[in-house]
């Protein structure tokens, strides 16, 4: 009869053990689970909607020679090549209504920027109306997540006057997200075509990881023109030239946002006669002001840091947790079975006994 008692005593703080663990067994598969659904999310939903460049986005970047150094370039009014300091400014303006229709017309995500871009002295004033020793005025559709052109009817290019409609190709505003270390094409607005934008190194700039690329133009003819024979050395009063054009720009690009965070040109355009250089209409080195480029990294190293989490660190950290909570809750449910089949066992022992 002793037997018998000590064998029915219920080993009370085992079973409530047992039924602790199994809910707790049972958290971690759900927790688990939500965790390996919400790194997927992350990764393939979230992601797609966050990495798309805004439609309705407003800038003003500013380019010029370096400081103390001079441009030189043609002075149509005295017919004679100038030297001063050049600066370039671009404004980038989104135009809402008409990316809504070009993404309705073209069935996926469409930006429609307008860019005006004016090149002259640093002493003239962009905003005037006057006309600046170059200025084009560019309405591009692009993909609003690789950043490449598409071909939409309401996309046109004007300089001096003459409007020419749709065209370009390759990258125009900034690189995709995500961008990799590889050849992209990129658009020039002289040649009317995308060339190749390299590859060259990884780089860091005011604290980002960056991407250099560079976009290599050799001198290429884009048309003749007739200019008097004293302005290239010739005794006939008038002469055919050649308009040649060459470049070489550089792009320090955010790998993870596609943007631009410093860019810098060195252009070299020429008239020549019969093949040999004549006179230089344009030749300056040009290149992001540090405003410019600091305030930038200032806007896009928190963006660049979200999509980060969202694209690659949740994924990875989430789903591993994730996997790790489903073999502890697995295991854990398989350990509260097995003890309750004992005392189970055990129950049908003490019975047997008595």
């Amino acid at each position: 009869m002793t037997r018998l008692t000590a064998s029915l005593s219920p080993p009370f703080f085992l079973e409530g053990a047992r039924i602790v663990g199994k809910k707790m067994a049972s958290l971690a598969l759900f927790l688990g689970a939500f965790l390996i659904a919400l790194a997927a999310l992350s990764k393939f939903y979230m992601y797609d909607r966050l990495a798309v460049a805004p439609a309705n986005t407003e800038s003003v970047s500013t380019s010029q020679t370096a400081s103390g150094s001079d441009g030189e370039y043609l002075d149509v009014s005295k017919l004679e090549v100038a030297t001063a300091p050049l600066r370039s400014v671009r404004t980038v303006a989104g135009d809402v209504e008409a990316s809504e229709k070009a993404s309705k017309e073209l069935g996926k995500d469409v930006d429609v920027w307008r860019t005006y871009v004016c090149t002259d002295t640093t002493s003239f004033d962009c905003s005037s109306g006057k006309t600046p020793l170059s200025g084009t005025q560019d309405v591009v559709a692009f993909d609003a997540h690789t950043g490449e052109t598409v071909d939409w009817s309401g996309a046109s290019s004007t300089t001096g006057g003459q409007q020419q409609s749709g065209g370009f190709e390759g990258l125009y505003f900034k690189f995709p997200f995500g961008a990799e270390k590889k050849t992209y094409q990129f658009w020039d607005g002289t040649l009317r075509e995308a060339t190749d934008a390299e590859f060259v190194k990884e780089t860091s700039l005011k604290g980002m990881k960056a991407y250099e690329y560079r976009q290599t133009i050799e001198p290429t003819k884009t048309g003749t023109i007739d200019v008097p024979g004293t302005l290239v050395g010739s005794d006939e009063g008038t002469v055919t030239a050649d308009r040649m054009y060459s470049t070489v720009r550089t792009f320090v690009v955010d790998p993870v946002t596609g943007v631009i965070l410093k860019g810098g040109e060195q252009q070299d355009s020429y008239l020549a006669v019969d093949g040999e250089r004549k006179l230089t209409t344009t030749k300056a080195a040009l290149t992001y002001t540090d405003d410019y480029v600091q305030e930038t990294v200032d806007e896009y190293k928190s963006k660049a840091t979200l999509l980060t989490i969202v694209d690659t660190t949740f994924p990875v950290v989430g789903g591993v947790v994730g996997l790790v909570l489903l073999v502890l809750g697995g295991l854990g449910l398989a350990r509260a079975g097995r003890r309750e089949d004992g005392h189970h066992v055990t129950r049908e022992h003490a019975g047997a006994s008595a």
